[in-house]
């Protein structure tokens, strides 16, 4: 019997590192990457619960007695395929992952993340409602399509524009990404503003970028520079070689926050993005997909610490 089950794709290197770490420990799991789902069979009974899954000369199966599950699946597609998709491709599309998040049936075991918390964990609007009630400061924030809405007297006229959802959009060949944009309020009342609402937040300035992982009662909080030195706007747009991430000694009562509201959230992990401004510390938002490979190393043992913690 299978006690540890992973969802994810034979690309998500991080999730390597977890392997290798349950293999030191011997522990009983299953990878299942997403690319050999077409050719794997599967017969999920959900009053069980029990899945059974045959993949090329081995059969595994899985019951209620799972422990565990590491769920590193999007919990909805969004990007768009280059090319129109043929029927079989929309079907494999659609329906392998509902039926990953059919595997909810395993409810007594501990997932990280659960899927319908990390669809509920992705709204931003929510994010800044559960923070602003345990006592983050928030930026001011007003999600509008309305070119005509008070943002100068309520913001200011310098405005941090952001996407309400992880935005991508493909045009021909080219495939693009909605990063934070800093922007002068009355470049963007404009009658185009309508066709969809958008995030405008008051604009920190100066500002030190700090991301905090959290993994149950566990956090790490590292700051992010380019250069030695804060990044002015949007750090993703940096060239990473630019950028470094060293630890930061985050203030007890805003570590304890950032834990809690990870478990407010229903969640076991969580990607938290702050800024220091001031006095400030201020919450920005929370991933609860956020990635982590690029912040293990020997000081910060994400790896070594989610493997443990699926062996609880």
């Amino acid at each position: 019997m299978i006690d540890i089950l992973i969802l994810a794709s034979i690309h998500d290197f991080p999730t390597d590192r977890v392997c290798v770490s349950l293999d030191k420990a011997g522990a009983s799991y299953l990878r299942l990457n997403s690319e050999s789902l077409s050719s794997a069979k599967v017969r999920l009974d959900p009053q069980g619960p029990r899945l059974e899954i045959d993949l090329g000369d081995h059969m595994w199966v899985i019951d209620s007695g799972l422990k565990s599950v590491l769920w590193r699946q999007p919990t909805f597609l969004r990007n768009v395929p280059h090319e129109a998709l043929s029927l079989a491709e929309q079907l494999t599309r659609s329906q392998w992952p509902a039926f990953l998040r059919g595997l909810m049936v395993f409810d007594d075991a501990q997932w990280i993340n659960h899927p319908a918390m990390t669809y509920r964990a992705e709204s931003k609007p929510w994010q800044l409602h559960i923070a602003a009630k345990l006592g983050f400061d928030i930026p001011k924030t007003i999600i509008t399509n309305d070119p005509t809405a008070p943002i100068e007297e309520t913001i200011g006229k310098g405005v941090a524009v952001k996407s309400v959802d992880t935005l991508l959009l493909r045009e021909g060949n080219q495939q693009f990404f909605a990063y934070t944009q800093l922007l002068d309020w009355s470049d963007i009342a404009t009658s185009d503003l309508c066709s969809a609402p958008v995030v405008i937040q008051e604009a920190i300035s100066p500002k030190l970028d700090l991301r905090v992982t959290v993994l149950g009662e566990q956090a790490w909080t590292v700051a992010v520079t380019a250069d030695d030195k804060a990044i002015e706007g949007d750090w993703r747009l940096k060239k990473k070689p630019e950028l470094a991430y060293p630890t930061f000694d985050l203030p007890l009562d805003v570590e304890q926050r950032c834990i809690e509201l990870v478990r407010t959230m229903g969640l076991v992990y969580g990607a938290i993005d702050l800024v220091v401004s001031g006095d400030r510390f201020i919450f920005i938002e929370i991933n609860p997909t956020g990635e982590w490979g690029w912040l293990d190393n020997p000081e910060r043992p994400l790896a070594k610490a989610i493997a443990a913690a699926l062996q609880k």
